[in-house]
């Protein structure tokens, strides 16, 4: 069976990357013929790199793209080339978020993490930039318009399984595309979580008052709400050091929070390594993610799996109602006093806390746990 993965590795950087990484893996190691193809060649080795991936067993093929193009339009480019080149030389596609036009009448599986097309209904997942200044506003009224005549926005082909990869996801999914939630599987993300909690396990570092938030520095994540619990913890008496890792995108404004508060317990990695990242979950007592609108939440898992204790915003989103469970396995807050009073309580009383128990439910999210779902998922599409 040939099977055509059309998808940037390394383009936009992030936990979208590790779970094609493990698509790709699942399927060439049982035994499928699978083609990525993508305008960024190098992107699939620097993915297995930055993740400690192996290299999937796969065939790159280039397609060339315009300079002027962007993400998602790279996409529909690539698409449209393939479909029209290959015509019906595969068996399935396979692509992230959303569905091309040009493969509508093909046999294919789009796995989303969250779909654009998502975005263009439920505003709160739109990125910052694009609403608060006026070249950002510009070209999402350019992007309401260009979207629609790409990809599908408002319904799904026969031929197509959707898989969500959070409860969110699904739900938001089924309203734009105008199916029943029943109709979209539920697949939560790979996470390396039993690598990385081995590598807690045989460790000879120590758990230290440190807390760890990681994600891309945009400013909807609101790791400034996080800086701004640092002084309530300064006069409670708690000196916590935090580090921030993420990828590059708008790290200037979480600069100027430090400054201004003068947190000098405060470290800022940005495009860090791998082993940096884990290095630091090893030694934190505490991870903290205050995004309010994300479906899933990979970077909690790793905390998780590494004995860190999540603290989460309250609300309708993954870290919540999937990973934490509304409390059943960390915190949850609501505002920056109430954010300082968890921290407060994770650092002081880790030791009483049923690390363990918070371990178990991060591995059960596994990247081998993934690719077993995946693969009978896939099985059942195509040969049911």
């Amino acid at each position: 069976m040939k099977v055509a993965m059309i998808y940037d590795f390394a383009v936009n950087k992030g936990g979208g990357d590790f779970v094609m990484l493990n698509i790709l893996e699942s399927l060439s190691s049982s035994g499928y013929e699978v083609t990525l193809f993508t305008s960024y060649p190098r992107g699939l080795y620097e993915a297995a790199e930055l993740f400690d991936k192996p290299i999937p067993n796969v065939d790159v093929r280039y397609i060339k793209v315009s300079s002027f193009l962007r993400h998602p339009y790279t996409i529909a480019y690539i698409a449209y080339k393939v479909s029209r080149s290959m015509g019906d030389a595969y068996d399935v596609y396979l692509v992230s978020d959303d569905i091309p036009k040009s493969f509508i009448n093909r046999k294919g599986i789009c796995y989303m993490h969250y779909p654009h097309a998502a975005r263009l209904k439920f505003r709160e997942y739109v990125a910052s930039k694009y609403k608060t200044t006026f070249y950002g506003r510009i070209l999402w009224k350019l992007h309401e318009v260009l979207f629609p005549r790409y990809f599908l926005n408002d319904t799904r082909p026969k031929e197509w399984l959707l898989i969500a990869n959070s409860m969110v996801t699904r739900l938001h999914s089924a309203k734009v595309f105008h199916v029943d939630i029943d109709d979209i599987v539920l697949l939560n993300p790979p996470v390396a979580a039993r690598r990385i909690n081995e590598s807690w396990r045989i460790s000879s570092l120590k758990k230290e008052d440190l807390v760890v938030c990681v994600g891309r520095f945009e400013l909807e994540k609101r790791f400034v709400d996080v800086l701004q619990a640092l002084p309530r913890l300064r006069k409670k008496g708690i000196n916590v050091k935090l580090s921030l890792i993420g990828f590059a995108y708008d790290e200037r404004h979480l600069i100027k929070v430090i400054k201004a508060y003068r947190l000098e317990e405060v470290e800022l990695l940005v495009n860090a390594k791998r082993e940096v990242l884990i290095e630091r979950l090893l030694r934190a007592k505490a991870i903290v993610h205050p995004t309010p609108h994300e479906p899933f939440g990979i970077a909690v898992v790793e905390g998780m799996a590494a004995g860190c204790i999540p603290i989460v915003r309250r609300g309708f989103n993954g870290p919540w109602l999937e990973i934490v469970e509304r409390g059943k396995y960390g915190f949850g807050f609501s505002s920056s006093e109430e954010l300082a009073e968890v921290m407060k309580r994770a650092i002081e009383s880790y030791e009483k806390f049923n690390i363990e128990a918070i371990i178990e439910k991060a591995l059960t999210f596994d990247e081998l746990e993934f690719r077993r779902k995946f693969l009978k998922i896939f099985e059942r599409f195509m040969f049911a």
